[in-house]
């Protein structure tokens, strides 16, 4: 479906939908990864147009989501999914583009979504969309339509959008909130009674790593600030030391989000405190369960830190709905991914030159308007510019012009004459044209003349990769 106006907003991180872009998400810590919600009693009547059997299945996907580590903004992912995909109703039939589509999620009979039975199965079901949904690489900071599309795979990246603020609703009203009530809320992992703060990075970390055997509260650790505090995990990795070194790296990058206070890995602590100072290496305590060589041990601080956000429900609706802000006169690198092809020459089958900056990122991966103009092309491939497969051309006045090319079709979520700002989303990566992998060929134009993207951008703080 062709959505022309959405007003979707919230989530853990500032999203706001507006015309046929979305504006790029806020600095992180706005409102972050964190605690899976429980699921009270369906009620009667309508929420957001939806009742009875649906609302139970989108309790079901809810319960399922927090079963498999997912927090608030997971969940309500799978619960928006399911509404545009089926009205979070078990249909036994697929439409004309998957006629072997079936069940919530309308998943297809292709040997990747389990037998008929599974499909059309509420809660196996939705097993095999969280699955599949932690598998995508930084799934959390896409749009919730995106990441959805990551996995279904629909022709628009947008279709899911409309359904968004239903799902909200939805799960706002199914969440068990009583404070009073001694139920804890669903979790993958049992941890005992430790901090709020230690449980969510569990849930989290656990899920993206599928960490089988997570160690929580233990009231006879020697570490009385740790374990028997409540602010201490431990990831059971035994000899798999290539996830635990990929679980450490994790913690480190989101250090400050997740409230880490130290970890201590292979016989060495790192302190967040102390970053800069690096590993430091720990005395020889005898085996090594002692000496962490089977686990990283992560100590939590025993307060979040100001960036974990607040709680999960205040996250899905913290924001407000509105329309794009004015002309911001910034400029912001137009895709998150690594550059893996410079500007200038290059041999390739002889002499050529590359006239642009090509960025590595998976098809899919938003595309966002490198400074604020106008839309002057959307379309197939460009002949003066030389640009294969589909593409976009901006101008932002005083004769620049940025290109942005090989998405698909389907992929061009701006339309010639639209006025656009910096970091709204106006595409989506592709392989189309003279391509052999999802990327994006990122192009500046001064007065008609093709221009090294990097030192220009670099000049207005823009630093690309």
């Amino acid at each position: 479906m062709v959505c022309a106006v959405l007003a979707v907003l919230g989530g853990f991180v500032l999203v706001l939908f507006v015309g046929s872009g979305l504006s790029r998400s806020a600095p992180a810590g706005v409102c972050t990864p964190g605690m899976a919600l429980a699921v009270g009693d369906v009620p009667d009547g309508e929420i957001a147009g939806y009742s009875g059997e649906q609302l139970a299945n989108a309790a079901t996907i809810m319960r399922v989501g927090a079963e498999r580590g997912m927090d608030a903004w997971g969940q309500t992912i799978g619960v928006m999914t399911a509404m545009g995909e089926s009205g979070l109703r078990v249909l036994d039939r697929g439409d004309a583009v998957g006629p072997d589509s079936r069940g919530l999620f309308q998943q297809r009979d292709n040997g990747a979504w389990g037998t008929y039975a599974d499909r059309m199965d509420p809660a196996r079901s939705a097993v095999m969309f969280f699955d599949a949904l932690n598998k995508i690489e930084g799934w959390r900071d896409l749009q919730p339509t995106l990441a959805a599309n990551r996995v279904q795979r629909n022709a628009d990246p947008l279709h899911y959008a409309d359904y968004w603020d239903a799902a909200v609703q939805v799960v706002t009203a199914l969440s068990e909130t009583d404070t009073t009530d001694d139920r804890a809320p669903d979790h993958r992992y049992d941890l005992g009674p430790v901090k709020p703060h230690a449980q969510a990075l569990a849930e989290e970390v656990g899920a993206r790593f599928d960490v089988a055997e997570i160690g929580g509260y233990r009231d006879s650790a020697v570490d009385a600030g740790g374990h028997p505090a409540g602010l201490a995990v431990d990831f059971m990795t035994h000899d798999d030391t290539a996830t635990g070194d990929a679980i450490v790296s994790y913690l480190i990058e989101h250090a400050d989000r997740l409230s880490v206070d130290y970890i201590i890995w292979r016989q060495a602590i790192w302190r967040a405190a102390e970053a800069d100072r690096g590993w430091q290496p720990m005395a020889d305590r005898g085996s090594d369960t002692a000496n962490h060589l089977d686990h990283p041990h992560v100590n939590v601080t025993p307060t979040p830190s100001a960036n974990a956000g607040s709680g999960p429900l205040d996250c899905l609706t913290a924001t407000t709905a509105g329309p794009a802000g004015p002309a911001t006169g910034q400029w912001v690198a137009p895709v998150d991914g690594p550059v893996t092809s410079r500007y200038g020459p290059r041999l390739l089958f002889g002499s050529s030159f590359h006239a642009g900056t090509d960025f590595g990122a998976a098809c899919g991966t938003p595309i966002y308007a490198a400074a604020d103009g106008r839309v002057t092309y959307a379309g197939g491939p460009h002949p003066r510019l030389g640009l294969t497969g589909h593409v976009i051309v901006l101008h932002h006045g005083d004769g620049i012009q940025t290109s942005y090319n090989h998405m698909y079709a389907s992929g061009l979520l701006a339309r010639p004459g639209q006025h656009v700002t910096a970091g709204q989303l106006i595409a989506v990566v592709g392989n189309d044209g003279n391509s052999t992998n999802c990327h994006l060929h990122f192009a500046v134009y001064i007065n008609g003349e093709h221009t090294d993207p990097e030192p220009f951008m670099s000049t207005r703080a823009a630093h690309l990769g």
